[in-house]
């Protein structure tokens, strides 16, 4: 099976060599557990070889997202301008289809951005794409619903041959009742937790799935530093 690098130093050999290629991945965790920073370095170590990828943004914008990599050193910008990587902004086309909706007129109605749709914004050549973050299209809907939302587009994807990482906050992911985990090829958990042996609060990789992969169930502790995720212990890739 193809891998994509996770372009975090120690983890590739922890999912087998990588993410399993052209397979949808959920990356779910609770606000300031690292979930944007950790799907970054996925893009990063992408472009780096070359593979046009895509950032599906709902929460923040083009200039929020290349400020934030800067900082991490992943030179979004510079992928960007080369054609490597590509934002899709959906926070702002959710923006005007609220604002556009207020302003109906005889009737006239404006297509929302849903998880069904989603694939029609994936540019022909993309490989690798992250969403970030897909919570937020669970509002309103029943877990059935957003179950039946997901699987479609996982479907829709897989028939597009591309590598997708799932972004979902925590809260997102309780109040569907976690069904997302049932729709993927794997699910990675980050966790801040105390550490029962420093007594300390510590951030945590756990990965209770991964198809065609053998895994640890034990949490990986990580840290965020100036350069990103960084595995605590063994530095192999």
């Amino acid at each position: 099976m193809e891998r994509l690098s996770t372009g975090i130093q120690g983890l590739d050999k922890k999912v087998g060599d990588g993410y399993p290629g052209k397979k949808g991945i959920l990356i779910t965790g609770a606000p300031g557990s690292g979930k944007t920073i950790f799907a970054m370095h996925a893009i990063n170590q992408a472009c780096t070889d070359g593979k046009k990828s895509v950032i599906m943004a709902t929460e923040e914008t083009e200039e929020d997202i290349t400020e934030q990599a800067k900082m991490f050193g992943f030179p979004f910008e510079e992928y960007i301008k080369n054609g490597l990587l590509e934002v899709v902004k959906i926070l702002e086309m959710r923006s005007r289809s609220v604002t556009k909706a207020a302003e109906m007129i005889d009737g006239l109605s404006f297509k929302q951005v849903d998880l069904i749709n989603m694939p029609e914004l994936i540019p022909y050549d993309a490989e690798v794409i992250v969403m970030d973050n897909i919570g937020v299209f669970a509002i309103g809907l029943t877990p059935r619903e957003f179950r039946d939302q997901f699987d479609t587009l996982n479907l829709l994807l897989s028939q597009k041959d591309v590598t997708t990482l799932f972004v979902m906050d925590e809260a997102a992911h309780q109040m569907t009742h976690e069904v997302a985990d049932y729709s993927t090829f794997g699910n990675i958990k980050l966790l801040v937790k105390e550490n029962p042996y420093t007594g300390k609060m510590e951030r945590f990789i756990f990965i209770p799935k991964m198809r065609n992969t053998a895994i640890s169930l034990d949490p990986v502790p990580f840290d965020i530093t100036s350069k990103g995720i960084d595995i605590k212990g063994k530095k192999d890739n």
